[in-house]
């Protein structure tokens, strides 16, 4: 009987070496972003909220875990069900996109909405542009549209300036003055319930 070439064993010997190897180092992850991921899960499972947004990011990037957008969407939810107004943002954007969950504009609006609320300033910007386009998830309305982009645009400078002059071109100084109103009456929604939630009410 002809011996078995050298060949054939290395093959066996690396193939049995690589089952033994834990899956997470053949994804390509650093041993930091895997120690990263388990320091976030210790914290998250205790119910720390900002732990479980970032363990959904963890999740959704596939940083330090396989990526899975089902397990995202789970921690994002557990986060913004504690309030935690990036997660609500974040969960906003996985139900409009439908991103390991049933797409669902409604819903996604109510996320952004609550996380806008808190003076997140991108769901602010988000709801702007929903309510100025119209049809996703909410009727368009360029007052509302006014009111969250003029919010978002003072808590965060980017291109929200220039869609705010754009949308005041087209607005009448009627629907413009509304939306001053209405952004003065959002900030005071915002700042009443920041307010309350650091009192512990």
């Amino acid at each position: 009987m002809k011996p078995r070439t050298p060949g054939f064993w290395l093959i066996v010997a690396t193939v049995g070496l690589l089952a033994l190897l834990p899956m997470k180092a053949l994804a390509g992850m650093t041993p930091e972003e895997v120690k990263m991921f388990e320091g976030y899960r210790t914290l998250a499972e205790k119910g720390d909220r900002e732990a479980q947004h970032k363990l959904g990011f963890c999740f959704s990037q596939g940083r330090g875990v396989a990526p899975d957008d089902v397990q995202a969407v789970s921690w994002f939810r557990k986060a913004a069900e504690l309030g935690y107004a990036p997660a609500q943002y974040s969960l906003g954007v996985r139900t409009f996109a439908g991103l390991g969950v049933a797409r669902d504009q409604v819903k996604a609006v109510a996320w952004y909405r609550k996380a806008a609320q808190q003076g997140h300033a991108e769901a602010q910007s988000n709801l702007g542009y929903l309510f100025a386009i119209g049809g996703n998830g909410v009727a368009k309305d360029e007052v509302e549209a006014y009111a969250y982009w003029n919010l978002g645009g003072t808590t965060e400078q980017t291109d929200l300036r220039n869609k705010l002059t754009i949308l005041v071109a087209k607005m009448s100084p009627g629907k413009i003055a509304a939306g001053k109103k209405r952004a003065i009456e959002l900030q005071k929604e915002i700042e009443t319930k920041i307010a309350a939630k650091s009192s512990g009410k």
